[in-house]
């Protein structure tokens, strides 16, 4: 997602796998040169953006064949 100029990659970990078990719930937000933030002010903005808008995602998947 793009925020103020930036890109960000938001991904969310939710898994009942016993190896994932210590990861379960968890999001993890990259800034362009794929550095963890640490900004708690921007991590709850981008978590809620994307919460708010999950349901709008629609990838346009296109096969090779």
């Amino acid at each position: 997602m793009e925020h103020k100029g930036k890109i960000y990659y938001v991904g969310f970990i939710n898994s009942d796998d016993e190896i994932m078990l210590g990861n379960r719930d968890y999001w993890e937000i990259m800034d362009e040169e794929w550095e963890e933030i640490e900004d708690d002010k921007l991590t709850a903005k981008l978590i809620k953006f994307c919460i708010r808008h999950f349901n709008d995602y629609n990838p346009n998947y296109k096969k090779d064949c």
